[in-house]
């Protein structure tokens, strides 16, 4: 895997501490010679750089993921499972959203759409309506890899090759069910 060359960077930290601080020049070597610190070349592109230093995406990834682990055996039984962001929001912090977490419920649209079969637009669910109803068949998210990179390498216990950084296959699909409550645009 290719890494990231700091040589040029450390190079002229290197020469513009010296003269102010003649422990710089040990921090300094140290920085270079230090393994952990070589960051791979694909975490260059932004995209994926903000997805793994995001700690919220990181901790609700893993929230979901605990989710969508309790509810498996319900999806295996009922032949698939359903369920909207307001009540995966409850089932996290158990309480209702209020208005304030609406960052909260956009990651969780989010990933609930990156993890779900498929889901629907604008309908009712449970005698609500709701913005969207998600859909999970019986085995979906079993061996989905996490959408958060940080999560992803954690669970790869730190390997980390091409494939680690590149989106899943299903990734950029629409999963939008097209079924009737879908409105028709004249």
């Amino acid at each position: 895997m290719a890494t990231l060359d700091t040589s040029v960077l450390m190079n002229a930290i290197s020469k513009e501490h010296q003269r102010d601080d003649p422990n710089m020049e040990s921090v300094v070597e140290r920085f270079r010679s230090d393994e952990s610190l070589e960051v791979p070349l694909e975490l260059t592109d932004l995209e994926l750089w903000s997805n793994y230093m995001n700690d919220d995406l990181y901790n609700m990834d893993k929230k979901l993921r605990e989710f969508l682990k309790k509810t498996r055996y319900k999806r295996q039984v009922n032949n698939g499972y359903r369920t909207t962001a307001s009540m995966v929001f409850a089932w996290i912090y158990g309480r209702q959203p209020e208005p304030k977490d609406g960052t909260i419920c956009r990651m969780i649209h989010t990933l609930l759409k990156y993890y779900c079969t498929s889901y629907t637009g604008r309908t009712t669910f449970k005698g609500k309506t709701v913005e969207r109803v998600y859909k999970f068949s019986k085995y979906a998210a079993v061996a989905k890899r996490p959408y958060s990179l940080r999560l992803r390498i954690e669970e790869q216990n730190g390997v980390t090759n091409r494939a680690t950084f590149r989106e899943g296959p299903d990734s950029r699909v629409d999963k939008r069910h097209a079924g009737r409550d879908r409105r028709r645009e004249d």
